[in-house]
């Protein structure tokens, strides 16, 4: 073996030390850097008065409660529920609506009944219900809302909405909903915070690239 062939071992002996070094050093640090990724991504806003409570479509029971929780705590006389697309399967009863699933949990959380707003506007996606809250600010001359959503669709869910709201003159304040299953200190380690966590990712590069 001559001397430039013995260098090139030699480098690629070093680099390879290094990288398994790195991957070990990682695996090592793991908790933090996977605990520090989640909080860079999730957008969690401190609640200030704001001139309505929204409950974003799906996740009903945690969104609801984390609603439930901020009105009775003084931050908004009102909370709006979106209304998702009804399916046949809708119409026919077999399933509960989602929307009224949502208003009956506010109930039982001791909302009356005069502080929930039922949007008409029917909703399949996170931008349909910015476009749907741009159209409700704008009709009741509302400046600011506080937006009640899962941990890692915030970020998603903040771009879109302040595309639409800015239009109007509407702050959102995201207001991140811890799951059961999972949070920002150990979702790596249920098999939902994997899945939501790429997802929501993926689903925020489709929005970028779409809208």
């Amino acid at each position: 073996m001559n001397l430039t062939a013995r260098r090139r071992l030699k480098v690629f002996g070093i680099t390879v030390g290094v990288m398994a070094l790195l991957l070990a050093l990682a695996w090592w640090q793991r908790a933090p850097l996977l605990k520090g990724i989640a909080r860079l991504y999730i957008v969690a806003d401190s609640p200030t008065p704001a001139d309505a409570i929204v409950i974003l479509g799906g996740g009903v029971e945690l969104r609801g409660l984390k609603a439930a929780e901020l009105y009775h705590a003084g931050f908004a006389n009102r909370i709006l529920v979106m209304q998702p697309e009804r399916t046949e399967l809708n119409a026919l009863g077999l399933i509960v609506d989602q929307a009224e699933l949502a208003i009956q949990l506010l109930k039982l959380k001791n909302v009356p009944d005069g502080a929930i707003v039922l949007l008409e506007s029917e909703v399949t996606s996170t931008r349909d219900e910015a476009e749907a809250l741009a159209a409700w600010a704008k009709t009741n001359n509302a400046h600011s809302l506080l937006v009640t959503t899962d941990i890692f669709h915030t970020r998603r869910a903040r771009w879109i909405l302040n595309r639409k709201l800015n239009e109007v003159g509407v702050e959102a304040r995201m207001m991140a909903v811890p799951q059961k299953k999972y949070d920002a200190d150990n979702w790596w380690q249920a098999e939902d915070g994997v899945i939501d966590f790429q997802n929501e990712v993926i689903k925020f590069a489709v929005y970028r690239w779409r809208y």
